[in-house]
């Protein structure tokens, strides 16, 4: 296997592997660990070029290190991803990204994300420790994702005056999340819209729960109160957002914006924004309970994502009182805890 590292401004190791022999093409990119080893899922999805998976895993390493200090995780901020496509994956594959991970002596550690599961990560564990999310400790971190995005939905909707009988919700994107916010916003009787590339999917999920099939090109077209963005990122940009017909956004995908101006372009358009990285935090929050040395406490992680909406709330509130944006609200918050965690640890 050949790794090389890379120097990249502004992030503490960013290193890349392959191997001919599994077909192994990966990159980690650790961007903080002041508070802790980096954590981060596992992306497995066939870039068209190494570039594109270059920015990729530097946005999303980034943003879980804000997404870890906001939800005061004890973790630093890192992400991987695999160059692949999903039926490529082999037991191969999986043990030379395990020895990629064990490379890097703990500093990173992995877990399931977009096209990887506890399964994998099963295959992954078998060449190194340094991984979390796995079956029979946290498993798969999704329920609890869908639980914090809900968790910040209904605190958005109260922000806008609207129960959650009255509420409607666009989902854009019904994987596990996706499916499980689906259930959740139906058993309060939300009006829930869901659209996905994968039109046998959508309308499974609709006849099961009530939630109503739109083509997915009319995602970010549809009226409603609140858009659920949980697909791919970089979704709110010049393009769409004067496209959106809704009144808020909160989902989980990660790094939303396309750039951060977008946001005081969400605001300037009247539109709340919930941060993406402090609402779709559950799952990194599942994983820091599972690393505990108590192990793992299925009651603590389900308390400690409800809390995600009261954060949440928290950040509402400041954006109002100094007349910013949410995530300039949220921002500095992060930052002050990883940036100066000495100071905060004095503090405490």
């Amino acid at each position: 296997m050949k790794i090389t590292d890379l120097h990249i401004d502004g992030y503490h190791r960013v290193v890349k592997a392959e191997d001919a022999g599994s077909g192994l093409k990966a990159i980690i990119a650790i961007h903080n660990i002041n508070l802790g080893p980096a954590v981060g899922g596992t992306r497995l999805f066939p870039y068209s070029t190494e570039e594109e998976a270059m920015n990729d895993v530097l946005r999303l390493s980034k943003g879980m290190t804000y997404k870890s200090a906001l939800a005061d995780t004890g973790f630093g901020g890192g992400k991987s991803v695999i160059i692949a496509k999903p039926e490529d994956k082999t037991p191969e594959l999986f043990k030379a990204f395990g020895k990629f991970v064990d490379s890097l002596g703990g500093e990173y550690i992995c877990a399931e994300d977009v096209n990887t599961s506890p399964t994998d990560m099963e295959i992954v564990h078998s060449v190194t420790p340094h991984v979390l999310g796995l079956d029979g400790a946290g498993g798969d971190p999704s329920p609890l994702t869908a639980l914090g995005v809900v968790e910040s939905i209904w605190v958005t909707a109260a922000e806008l005056g609207i129960k959650p009988a009255d509420l409607s919700v666009t989902i854009q994107g019904i994987g596990h999340v996706g499916q499980d916010m689906t259930r959740m916003l139906r058993a309060k009787g939300a009006t829930v819209y869901i659209t996905d590339l994968r039109a046998d999917a959508v309308a499974k999920l609709a006849e099961e729960t009530g939630a109503i099939a739109i083509p997915a090109d009319q995602a970010l077209t549809k009226e409603c109160d609140i858009f659920a963005p949980c697909a791919m990122g970089a979704i709110l940009n010049d393009d769409t957002i004067p496209t959106l017909k809704c009144k808020a956004i909160a989902g989980c995908a990660n790094n939303q914006l396309a750039e951060p101006r977008h946001g005081e372009m969400l605001k300037s358009a009247g539109i709340l924004y919930a941060p993406d990285y402090l609402v779709n935090a559950g799952g990194i929050i599942n994983v820091s309970v599972e690393h505990r040395e108590e192990g793992y406490d299925k009651d603590l992680a389900h308390a400690k994502v409800v809390a995600i909406g009261d954060t949440l709330k928290e950040v509402y509130d400041l954006a109002k009182e100094k007349g910013i944006t949410p995530e300039q609200a949220a921002d500095p918050i992060a930052e002050e805890r990883f940036l100066h965690p000495t100071k905060r640890a004095e503090a405490c």
